[in-house]
Parts: C-alpha cells; sequence; structure tokens
C-alpha cells in the first residue's frame, strides 16, 4: 500500500540524516544481494489544473511516449487534496532510477509530463535510503521534445 504524505516539500533532494555519509563518500555497498529500500517524497509542480496526477519511478529515463508503463511503482495524486507523494521501491542496492510526474485530464489523456531534475537517482546505503523534496514541474505533453500522439495511462 502506497500512502500519500501530506505536507510541503520544496527544495532538491537530500540524503535522510538517518543515512549519514560514510567515509567512502556514502557509496558503500551492501553484502552481494542486498536491497536498497528507497524512500522518494516530493511535490508535482503543474502548470494547469489536472483530474489526476501520478507520480512514479523507473529504471529508464522519463519519456512521455512511454507515460507510466514501464514504473516499478507509481502513485496516483488527488490534486484537489495536494499534489505531494510518496514512493517506496525496494531494488538492487547500486541500481539507479528516474522520477517522473503525469497528468491526465477528466478522459484519462496525458496531458503534463516531467522528469526529475537530478535524475538519476542512485540507490545505495545502509537502512533506509531516503530522497526527500524531490520536486518535479509538468510541461504540456506537447511541449515535451519529440512528443506526439500518447496513449492514456
Amino acid at each position: 500500500m502506497v500512502t500519500v504524505l501530506l505536507f510541503c516539500l520544496v527544495g532538491s533532494a537530500q540524503r535522510s540524516e538517518r543515512n549519514p555519509p560514510n567515509s567512502d563518500g556514502g557509496s558503500s555497498r551492501g553484502a552481494a544481494g542486498d536491497s536498497a529500500e528507497v524512500e522518494i517524497t516530493g511535490t508535482l509542480k503543474a502548470p494547469v489544473r489536472t483530474q489526476k496526477l501520478i507520480a512514479f519511478v523507473g529504471t529508464d529515463p522519463c519519456d512521455p511516449k512511454k507515460g507510466v508503463h514501464h514504473a516499478l511503482r507509481s502513485v496516483a495524486i488527488d490534486p484537489n487534496v495536494s499534489t505531494n507523494f510518496f514512493l517506496e521501491i525496494f531494488v538492487p542496492q547500486g541500481s539507479k532510477g528516474h522520477v517522473c510526474g503525469a497528468g491526465f485530464d477528466k478522459d484519462g489523456k496525458l496531458v503534463l509530463f516531467g522528469a526529475y531534475a537530478g535524475n538519476p537517482l542512485t540507490f545505495r546505503g545502509k537502512g533506509e535510503v531516503t530522497f526527500s523534496q524531490v520536486t518535479i514541474a509538468l510541461e504540456p505533453v506537447s511541449k515535451q521534445p519529440g512528443s506526439g500522439k500518447t496513449g492514456t495511462h
């Protein structure tokens, strides 16, 4: 179950104090086969009101043509309540991921899309690997490079 956190987040991704950098610059590796528990919190910034927002994380770069289809985890957000999101995934230590956002109109058509400027993130650390204050500016799909017809979620 994914929970939407209802608090304001502003700024860039920061490592949680629960995971201070180690003497190796914060790049310590767990034993082979270890997975990282990754928590990502942030906000989607939409220039226009949409019916539904979705925040998601995947292994591929954010691409409006692919939409949300290849996400490791996604969460739907009601923009009438909040534009904040919380994602939790379990992935191999040292793997990389991209945090993305999308906005859909009342007909389920993708109209807004964006990527976190700090992508890709490296998921490595002991305990919970936390990225907070991840802000994603959504833009109209028509302004996306190489955008064409996109499918619905």
